[in-house]
């Protein structure tokens, strides 16, 4: 058995997933590559700790900007696109156009239902945001979401 829906991103979505996923503990990892980036861009230019503010701010502003990276790409790599999602037991294929993937269930990290939107959390960080109108009903959001988490469970996700 397979199920398949079809809908649009918007813009506004990923950035949404974004913010919480930021919440949740992304910003762990940003903070992280902060003080590794203004760390290294210290001991890089000035041989130490930055002496005066100029050159503190100077390595603060090289550590934001891998942050800003993080932040726009989302946005950069962002597919407008009809994008079509078949869920199977083997994993979900997803297709944009004549564009297809395919990613196993033992990639996918986590699955979360906000009362709004169903996130299906990739191991690599990346995400299918599905949003309500993606499907006909409630009924078949409810459907969806009960195959997918028993498809996701038995490979130890």
């Amino acid at each position: 058995m397979s199920i398949s829906i079809s809908y649009a991103s918007r813009r506004n979505e990923v950035w949404r997933w974004y913010w919480k996923a930021w919440r949740r503990g992304f910003w762990r990892i940003h903070l992280s590559v902060f003080l590794a980036t203004v760390t290294t861009a210290s001991l890089v230019l000035y041989d130490g700790v930055p002496h005066d503010f100029a050159s503190f701010a100077v390595a603060t502003l090289i550590g934001l900007l891998p942050l800003v990276g993080f932040v726009v790409f989302p946005m950069a790599k962002f597919k407008p696109q009809t994008r079509t999602l078949t869920v199977d037991d083997q994993g979900i294929e997803t297709t944009i156009d004549t564009i297809k993937a395919f990613v196993p269930w033992q990639d996918v990290a986590e699955i979360i239902y906000d009362g709004e939107y169903l996130v299906i959390q990739r191991t690599n960080k990346n995400a299918f945001i599905v949003p309500p109108r993606a499907f006909d009903n409630i009924n078949a959001r409810a459907m969806f979401y009960v195959f997918v988490t028993a498809r996701m469970k038995p490979n130890g996700s």
